[in-house]
């Protein structure tokens, strides 16, 4: 007759008896194998770093060590040295586990599945940001760019690799996905023109407008203010329209992105004014500028030129 205590090991399963660690000796030197795994990871991280550092030295270099080179690079790394991150720790975990006895084989094809459904579920992100990163790398725009998205010019405030940050000439705060910005018009890269129109009355001169405008944009062109501000001298391009009611003088200002076209416009608006007055030229008819005036209960607003009455309203409408 067996004994109880045979029967009993006859009951247990082979695999009851592995332990649930291994041996001190194999457990020591899986330790010591992760443990320069991980020092290894870091070490590859720094060096990782340093190579995005002169990246970034090296983007701020080509970009003449401007304000939006700064910003461009600081974007670049910051992108750069967290891919770097997540991939080094991604790669040290996947090898501890393979050490510890895991089959990561079945984790990495889990792991395709679910970036798979991620990305068929977040379609929209996953376009944001592959933009974003083509537009920074691209460097379409910059922090503080003046750029027009949809036609609606906006101040660029930040960037990032999913939106960006506008505030337009109210104010207001927008925040753009930089998978919706399909067209983009850069306000304040390399130089811009600006065009001004001399309106000149039916029946004057022309040829003495001309000499007038020519005799204020020499002047301009010869005083040091205006010339230091101009990347070019001011050009006067000569008749650019003839209608009914007047003729349109064009004159060319080219500066730098910012404020200096703009003023230098400004200015030549003023003093061609003034000396077209001396001149005793008329200028052309203002352009009429409609006012709407709503009328409770009317089917739409009754407009009228700025300075003319009203029409009177139909004998319905009373």
């Amino acid at each position: 007759m067996a004994m109880p205590g045979v029967l009993l090991v006859r009951l247990i399963p082979a695999a009851a008896h592995t332990p649930l660690l291994p041996e001190s000796e194999t457990l020591v030197d899986m330790g010591i194998r992760i443990g320069l795994a991980i020092v290894f990871g870091f070490l590859a991280q720094r060096l990782f770093f340093l190579v995005v550092g002169r990246i970034e030295r090296w983007v701020v270099r080509a970009g003449r060590a401007s304000d939006h080179a700064r910003q461009r690079a600081k974007t670049i790394g910051q992108i750069l040295r967290n891919l770097v991150t997540v991939l080094v720790g991604a790669s040290v975990v996947l090898y501890a586990l393979g050490e510890m006895g895991w089959d990561v084989r079945p984790l990495l094809a889990g792991a395709g599945i679910l970036g798979v459904a991620l990305g068929f579920g977040a379609q929209t992100l996953v376009r944001d940001v592959i933009a974003g990163v083509f537009m920074i790398a691209e460097d379409q725009f910059a922090v503080g760019d003046l750029i027009d998205v949809d036609g609606k010019p906006a101040t660029v405030e930040a960037i990032t690799v999913r939106c960006t940050t506008l505030r337009d000439f109210n104010g207001f705060v927008h925040f753009v996905p930089n998978g919706e910005m399909k067209t983009v018009t850069n306000r304040s890269r390399g130089w811009n023109r600006l065009a001004v129109d001399i309106p000149v009355a039916h029946g004057e001169d022309l040829d003495v407008a001309l000499d007038v405008c020519r005799r204020i944009v020499r002047e301009m062109n010869e005083q040091p203010e205006w010339k230091e501000r101009l990347l070019d001298p001011i050009e006067l391009w000569g008749v650019e329209a003839l209608s009914s009611q007047d003729s349109q003088i064009r004159i060319v200002v080219r500066a730098k992105p910012g404020p200096d076209a703009p003023e230098a416009a400004r200015e030549l608006r003023r003093r061609v004014h003034d000396a077209l007055a001396k001149a005793e030229i008329r200028t052309g008819m203002s352009r009429e500028i409609a006012i709407s005036t709503i009328v409770p209960g009317a089917p739409s607003a009754v407009h009228a030129p700025l300075g003319e009455p009203e029409p009177r309203p139909a004998a319905g409408m009373r």
